[in-house]
């Protein structure tokens, strides 16, 4: 049929039973990130209490608030399900935090505050996305506005963006280290950590349009789930 060699049909759509029968699937595999993530902070506090530096053993146990943090936040709020997108909280927070603060990444591995910053911007993009959706497009994707969410996502990234480095700013004095590499190379290297955040924020954008038009992807799909089992009524 050429009509259809020319504008194929739309795939077709996973039922949400589908997608919340694979986001349970995710909760085994977080139980085993937890002992991962829990086991890597504690490891690494006890190599700062040896080398009787503080900072190298307070950020690791810092870390560790995650774990009953979100717990937390389940029974504060009553959320459900979101095994998938507590997965990517994780691994994120594993990937900057654990690794790129408390393992010092940051300073072993040139170009390792780059990546993780463009992270940043997909994480945080995937985060507001979610509220989003379960703020105002309730159970389902249907009469969604794809500008108003992607300005929503676009200015909720990008402000976390600016006050994370505002934060960095602030606490280089307090603990002795100039983490902005302001001495080293002014306020450049803010600049470039908030444009590849951007970067990461413009993918989420352009997965939240394909989702609107029926695509799917793990990201997008995690959101879904989330914002369908916690809409507001």
């Amino acid at each position: 049929n050429i009509s259809q060699a020319v504008c194929p049909l739309p795939e077709p759509e996973e039922s949400m039973e589908t997608l919340i029968a694979r986001d349970e699937k995710y909760r085994k595999i977080l139980k085993v990130i937890r002992i991962i993530y829990g086991l890597t902070g504690i490891v690494l506090a006890i190599r700062g209490i040896v080398r009787k530096s503080p900072y190298e053993s307070l950020l690791p146990l810092a870390t560790l608030l995650l774990i009953p943090g979100l717990s937390l936040s389940r029974r504060l709020f009553g959320w459900k399900g979101g095994w998938q997108l507590e997965t990517y909280i994780y691994l994120f927070s594993y990937l900057g935090w654990s690794l790129g603060g408390a393992a010092a990444f940051y300073v072993l591995l040139p170009g390792y505050d780059k990546v993780i910053h463009c992270l940043s911007g997909v994480f945080l993009g995937i985060l507001a996305l979610a509220f989003y959706e379960m703020l105002e497009r309730r159970h389902s994707k249907e009469g969604a506005n794809p500008a108003t969410g992607c300005f929503f996502v676009f200015f909720a990234s990008m402000a976390v963006a600016g006050l994370f480095e505002l934060g960095e700013y602030v606490t280089s004095p307090i603990i002795g280290r100039d983490l902005q590499n302001v001495h080293g190379t002014g306020v450049g290297d803010t600049m470039v950590d908030m444009f590849v955040c951007l970067l990461g924020t413009l993918v989420v954008n352009f997965l939240m349009i394909r989702n609107i038009r029926g695509k799917h992807d793990p990201f997008t799909d995690a959101v879904r789930v989330f914002a369908a089992q916690n809409a507001s009524e």
